[in-house]
């Protein structure tokens, strides 16, 4: 999605060059949907630094998308709100309308991970008063934190507490993980090759065991091997009892 706002960005900007170099009115309007498109697309980047649009950045007709943008790139989610708040005009052009939601949940996104950080628990109702938002979303922009991966943490919807993970206890999650599955590839590595040399000792026995029965005939029934020898001595009658 941030690619099709970089190149909308890019059109905007080529857009507001052409209009003001023919001296439209248009330029102001567009000059709008640029500052707009810099916040959607995430960039750091002052929409104001090229030649072009220096000349109005004190503009009072876009001043109001100006403090947006600084606001929004400088992560100031209270000023950002009070912006919109004291400017109800911005909202009414129906582009900036349509849009501007979508900058405002990336600004409530980036105001919750910059709350929390220094906390291992706390409440959505803590994080709902600070940021002057409902709980309900809130709750909805810790799960999708949870989900993207931003945020190691646990939500008990029960009492609406959330209890981040310890890095100690992630690093050993991920070391058991490793160690799982390093034991899984040993053991099916084990069985993959373990008939293969069950039935070469198999073999090895069964060879050897014939052949210590040959060396074995060969010293007692005849052959080169030595003769069994005589018993010395008479030899005793087994007694049978009569």
């Amino acid at each position: 999605m941030s690619e099709n706002w970089k190149e909308a960005q890019s059109d905007f900007f080529e857009s507001f060059r052409n209009f003001d170099e023919a001296g439209s009115l248009q330029r102001i309007q567009v000059l709008k949907y640029l500052v707009l498109t810099t916040m959607l697309m995430g960039s750091n980047i002052n929409p104001f630094d090229s030649p072009e649009t220096k000349a109005y950045q004190n503009d009072p007709r876009i001043s109001a998308m100006t403090d947006l943008v600084d606001a929004y790139q400088r992560d100031d989610i209270n000023k950002y709100e009070a912006i919109l708040q004291n400017n109800q005009d911005v909202v009414a052009d129906p582009f900036i309308a349509e849009n501007i939601d979508e900058v405002t949940r990336n600004m409530r996104t980036k105001g919750v991970l910059k709350l929390v950080a220094p906390y291992t628990r706390f409440t959505l109702a803590f994080i709902a008063k600070q940021l002057k938002i409902s709980t309900p979303e809130v709750q909805d922009i810790v799960g999708f934190l949870i989900l993207d991966g931003k945020l190691k943490a646990k939500v008990n919807q029960m009492n609406g507490t959330v209890e981040k993970e310890r890095v100690m206890d992630v690093e050993r999650t991920q070391a058991v993980d490793q160690w799982t599955s390093a034991i899984q590839s040993l053991w099916s590595t084990v069985l993959d090759s373990g008939e293969g040399f069950r039935n070469e000792e198999q073999g090895q026995g069964m060879g050897g065991g014939l052949s210590m029965m040959g060396d074995f005939s060969g010293q007692t029934f005849g052959g080169e091997g030595k003769q069994p020898r005589k018993q010395k001595g008479p030899m005793r009658k087994l007694y049978t009892g009569t």
